[in-house]
């Protein structure tokens, strides 16, 4: 039987915080929640994720975005899981219980998320829709270079907001308009309510994207010949020294 979630999804670091309360049922995946925070928090897809307890040890639990090269899933470790194929019932199962997500390898956005409280669904009832009754202040813009990026992007808006500062930095060009206090959270549960949709095409670009690496003609790569082998390192090597000239007697 189903059980609905409240999630409060923070993200680390900033001050004051940036976070947002979720609702939505456990019987939706990894893959789900990572599109629910992109549009929670007003993200763009457009980095890798990761979801992880503990400290990356065997035992602990990882997943994140699902390889797309052939060769890329020989570099994870062994105890990854795919996001596409956990449900949340198998990880969160009590209040206080607790993950991170990490958006974006480079700028590091690391959100926690804790349970606050689950209740079960009612025999027979359907899924609610995903949903955010609650949040404070906007998410960071894209690629603004972590939280440092982000306070001076703070301290450059109060600036100009006191009048001290006519123009942004030319790093924020087209964010003076940025405000910072505003979750804007009837624009997010628009958004939410489209989360089926948005994981769906998701899924689609991935399959087409696949179809088409699987089409290509696959390069088969044959071993030297022994002639070609010695002529290549023959190359490394390069030319032989030249024999020292004979002084003139």
């Amino acid at each position: 039987m189903a059980n609905i979630l409240t999630l409060k999804a923070t993200l680390r670091y900033t001050q004051p915080a940036v976070w947002r309360r979720l609702v939505l049922p456990d019987t939706l995946t990894f893959w789900d929640l990572h599109f629910a925070l992109q549009l929670a928090f007003g993200w763009e897809n457009a980095h890798l994720f990761e979801f992880s307890t503990g400290r990356g040890s065997p035992g602990d639990f990882l997943t994140g975005s699902p390889p797309m090269q052939p060769d890329e899933a020989d570099y994870l470790p062994e105890w990854w899981h795919d996001p596409r194929q956990v449900a949340l019932a198998e990880i969160l199962r009590a209040p206080q219980d607790k993950i991170s997500y990490v958006y974006d390898m480079g700028d590091h956005w690391e959100h926690q998320l804790v349970v606050e409280k689950i209740a079960p669904l009612a025999p027979n009832a359907p899924l609610p829709p995903v949903h955010c009754p609650d949040g404070r202040r906007a998410g960071p813009p894209e690629d603004i270079g972590s939280i440092p990026g982000y306070e001076m992007l703070l301290a450059a808006l109060a600036e100009k907001a006191a009048g001290t500062r006519k123009r942004m930095p030319s790093h924020f060009a087209g964010l003076g308009k940025y405000d910072p206090d505003a979750p804007e959270l009837d624009i997010v549960n628009e958004n939410l309510a489209q989360l089926a949709l948005v994981v769906a095409d998701e899924n689609a670009s991935i399959e087409a994207y696949q179809q088409q690496l699987a089409a290509r003609p696959q390069l088969v790569r044959q071993p030297p010949t022994p002639d070609e082998l010695k002529k290549l390192l023959s190359g490394m090597m390069g030319p032989p020294p030249a024999a020292p000239k004979k002084k003139p007697k």
